[in-house]
């Protein structure tokens, strides 16, 4: 059977990490001086967000798995004996973990390793990433090869819809100069911390856009929800299910404005909602409190 491998960015539930022995190639972390390997580890994450360490006082970091790492993650799986790999991660339009990657297996293969290793490019972030790592997980299943899974999984990223109700738009803004990124004016962020404005992040194939701003960060996410909702009712997925995230406590996510409509809506229809924890990179770079979706439509 295929082996998927995903980077930790992916808002992949636990128990499907757990259930299919899906390897995590870790984003790195940075609090202050010291720096540690995100593995999803449910615990890990946990106690990150629920100490707080997700603010705009500390000085955080997040940096892509190296190529020697996912080497080595690659290459033990073919010492345990898989025979074929997809390697899937994060927009590479957003880091360097998929050139590392393509690195990586091109390391192996002057090594004399002959496994099929598939490396594909998400074309999205976080829950939309989860999306397509459950889809591609449905493809593995039916016994395909890693040739046919790639294809199929690349074909269906194409559909990915990803967004993200950001609660602190200050937040983002100094996050973003911290890399030296100068996308939110300093004028735009202090407009929507004083007017208590919330913008929806869209993520589509590589681009980024702004699909809504809302006062009130209970509307954002009521919002948010309701996009999933609108195609749900209209019949327009091409899998029957979405993916949620949160950058904080997963038990909060139910009571989130919105969600419950959500789940109403899903259940009606025999749409299946996945809940994850967001990774680590994705609660540094989008904020606490941010809550991140994932569906496939053509819409």
């Amino acid at each position: 059977m295929v082996q998927l491998v995903i980077d930790s960015g992916c808002d992949l539930p636990d128990e499907f990490l757990r259930k299919f022995s899906i390897p995590v190639l870790p984003h790195s972390i940075s609090v202050g001086k010291d720096t540690f390997g995100d593995q999803r580890n449910p615990a890990q994450m946990a106690h990150f967000y629920s100490l707080s360490l997700v603010d705009r006082s500390r000085q955080i970091t997040s940096g892509p798995a190296s190529s020697e790492e996912i080497e080595r993650i690659l290459r033990a799986q073919v010492d345990r004996g898989c025979r074929e790999i997809v390697v899937q991660t994060i927009n590479g339009a957003n880091s360097p973990t998929l050139q590392n990657a393509r690195t990586a297996v091109e390391a192996l293969r002057r090594d004399g390793i002959e496994v099929p290793m598939h490396t594909q490019d998400s074309h999205n972030l976080f829950a939309g990433q989860g999306l397509l790592a459950l889809y591609t997980l449905t493809q593995i299943r039916k016994g395909l090869s890693a040739a046919e899974v790639a294809e199929r999984a690349q074909e269906f990223s194409n559909n990915i819809h990803g967004y993200a109700a950001i609660r602190d738009v200050y937040y983002v803004r100094e996050r973003a100069r911290s890399k030296n990124e100068n996308s939110i004016s300093w004028l735009k962020a202090t407009a929507a911390r004083h007017l208590d404005l919330h913008p929806i992040l869209s993520m589509h194939r590589d681009g980024s856009t702004v699909t809504d701003t809302l006062r009130g960060y209970d509307k954002c996410t009521e919002a948010l929800f309701n996009l999933a909702v609108e195609r749900i009712e209209a019949g327009q997925l091409l899998a029957p299910m979405v993916v949620v995230s949160i950058a904080g406590q997963l038990k909060d996510l139910p009571h989130t404005p919105g969600f419950a409509t959500l789940q109403k809506a899903a259940q009606a229809h025999g749409v299946k909602v996945y809940q994850s924890l967001m990774s680590l990179s994705g609660g540094i770079n989008l904020g606490p409190g941010t809550v991140s979706l994932g569906l496939a439509s053509k819409e």
